[in-house]
């Protein structure tokens, strides 16, 4: 944009040389056609002085007479007077030719330049403002921050917490939040200093973000890409000359405050660039940057978490096995299988109870290489049969010690007891075959009846039949002989038989749901009565009780549920017997969250927004 006059010139110094040309070339047709003019009229003059000669030397016929004499010399005067008057009018004009101003030349040539439009910056742009009046205002609408500053600083802790994170974060500023939207069993949730303080960056960011100034100028835009446009880079320059005059046609204070207040916006946009970027792009740059910090974290968080909680668990397990001592459950499977199957009946167990007993020689050994467990025979085991020490070393050889010396008197309690017992269930029993028999023989004697209803039932049931027939047999006779109206008695043993046999077949059905009822009832007594017979020998189960107890546990890790068989590690009475919480209670917003991915999202939300800006553009040029 250099400057320029005329559109087949190339620079304003061409436009100096062409202006000078076409001067001196109008002054030269000028002083031409000033010369011309006047040669026309003295040849004009020249002309009409010829013809008035003509005419004195046509005279001579005047002297024919000595009247005619006195008219030629009348004549010749007025003639040579108009000639003298021509001669004169020639004499002038030749001055004025010789008059001619032919001096023309050009002391000193310029230039000046008249401000038409301005160029303003913004962003990575510019707007160009028309001062001639030829484009029409538009409103241009800008937003930015009311708390600018704090912005800029949460963008940049923002920054500075996604470039690096604590490997363990710091508690010195503990925040709880609420997650009760995302879990009922889990309502709230301490957040330490790193992740509140990114929480909280984010939150400012959005509170700053939604609070905005809304501002706007309209101004003489020059649209792009117009047939303005063009001519403005053909013709002018934004490269004046020191200098050099400029002269203000058009009124550029009408537009001043505007474009003040569109700079002033503009740079408080550019505040928030940290280093060329401008405010949209650190807005764009800033999305991306939250949607990649969030997601980054997020899911390290949750991996480290896990991490963290299972090798805590898993040392933890370690941590509880060591009150345990550790026995081969292959050495050991024989004593362990009788443990197990122990009831610890008085009756059983009062003679020839052998103490639970494992063998040092078959303890286990831990190999933190291996994580597994090894005996003296070179046999391994990932789960060994542990048995605490303190029932061990302490319980179990105080109590077998305690209870010797009161053997006698608790042989004693434990015959009396007996003794009890099998009265209890003698008189139990004898009631009990004493209900059977009464409820068999009342439930014989119902089905009896039952039956002997049935047959009067089917006996009425033929005479009824018998009769009804004899009645529209007389009914259709005419005859009054009684003989005739006679109707044997139809023998209906056949359906008798049938009805009789279906009749009992369902009376056989009740009686034989009535005896399976009675059955099981009678099972269910005996397996009360048993258990109530059954007197525990409380020496041995006090000893041997716990040891019993992780034998059967041991035996049922199968069948626990999920979240207790991890614990099985450490023992499995451990994990059967422990108190959980309940388990947690995930809404399935949490997982619908978790499952977002924030980069894509933020991706296409930028895709959208740089098509929306496009078309707006088309729009706008079309």
């Amino acid at each position: 944009m250099t400057g320029k006059i005329f559109p087949e010139s190339n620079n304003i110094y061409q436009d100096q040389a062409k202006i000078l040309f076409n001067y001196y070339s109008q002054a030269a047709e000028k002083i031409v056609a000033e010369e011309e003019r006047i040669e026309k009229q003295i040849a004009i003059l020249e002309e009409e002085k010829a013809a008035l000669q003509q005419k004195i030397a046509g005279l001579w016929v005047w002297f024919l007479s000595i009247i005619l004499f006195f008219v030629y010399f009348i004549k010749k005067n007025a003639f040579e007077k108009e000639i003298a008057e021509k001669d004169s009018r020639i004499a002038e004009f030749q001055k004025q030719h010789k008059e001619i101003f032919r001096d023309y030349k050009v002391s000193k040539l310029g230039v000046a330049y008249v401000p038409v439009a301005d160029q303003i910056k913004y962003e990575d742009k510019s707007f160009i403002v028309d001062y001639t009046g030829h484009v029409a205002e538009s409103e241009v609408t800008l937003q930015i921050p009311r708390q600018n500053d704090l912005l800029i600083e949460t963008i940049g802790t923002l920054n500075n917490l996604s470039s690096e994170a604590p490997i363990v974060e710091t508690s010195a500023d503990t925040e709880t939040i609420e997650t009760d939207a995302y879990s009922t069993s889990l309502q709230q949730l301490n957040q330490y200093d790193y992740f509140g303080k990114l929480e909280r960056s984010l939150r400012t960011i959005s509170y700053c973000m939604d609070e905005l100034d809304t501002s706007s100028v309209s101004l003489p835009l020059v649209a792009d890409k117009s047939e303005y446009l063009q001519q403005l880079n053909e013709f002018t320059t934004d490269n004046i000359p020191p200098s050099s005059p400029v002269i203000e046609v058009f009124n550029k204070e009408k537009y001043t405050q505007s474009v003040n207040k569109f700079q002033e916006i503009n740079k408080l946009k550019d505040s928030l660039s940290t280093k060329t970027q401008q405010f949209e792009e650190v807005l764009k740059s800033l999305m991306m940057t939250m949607a990649n910090s969030v997601q980054a974290i997020s899911a390290l968080k949750v991996a480290s978490t896990d991490k963290v909680i299972n090798e805590s668990n898993r040392i933890l397990y370690q941590i509880l096995k060591s009150p345990y001592n550790h026995y081969s459950p292959i050495l050991e499977h024989e004593e362990i299988e009788r443990i197990r199957q122990e009831k610890f009946d008085y009756s059983d167990s009062m003679q020839g109870y052998q103490p639970f007993q494992l063998k040092p020689s078959s303890r286990v050994h831990y190999n933190l290489l291996t994580g597994m467990w090894t005996a003296e025979d070179g046999s391994t085991t990932h789960m060994p049969f542990g048995v605490h020490q303190i029932y061990e070393e302490i319980v179990a050889p105080i109590v077998q010690n305690l209870m010797q010396e009161n053997r006698i008197e608790r042989l004693k309690i434990y015959n009396h007891i007996k003794d009890q017992k099998m009265s209890y269930l003698n008189k139990w029993h004898q009631d009990v075959e004493a209900f059977y028999r009464a409820s068999r023989a009342e439930s014989s004697d119902i089905i009896n009846l039952m039956q002997e209803s049935l047959r009067e039932y089917v006996a009425a049931y033929n005479a009824l039949t018998s009769l009804q027939r004899t009645e529209d047999s007389m009914v259709q006779s005419n005859d009054n002989n009684l003989d005739t109206t006679i109707v044997n008695v139809t023998d209906n043993s056949a359906e008798t038989i049938s009805a009789f046999t279906l009749q009992s077949q369902e009376f056989a059905k009740v009686q034989t749901d009535f005896e399976d009822y009675m059955d099981r009832l009678k099972e269910d007594i005996d397996q009360k009565a048993e258990k109530f017979g059954h007197v525990e020998y409380y020496d041995a189960k006090l000893r041997d009780g716990h040891s019993n107890e992780i034998a059967v546990a041991t035996d049922e890790v199968r069948f626990l549920d999920e979240r207790r068989k991890p614990l099985a590690l450490v023992n499995p009475l451990f994990a059967k017997t422990s108190e959980l919480p309940p388990a947690p209670n995930v809404e399935e917003i949490t997982f619908e969250h978790i499952s977002l991915n924030l980069p894509v999202i933020a991706k296409n939300a930028l895709e959208d927004l740089k098509e929306a800006q496009e078309t707006e553009e088309t729009i706008t040029n079309a």
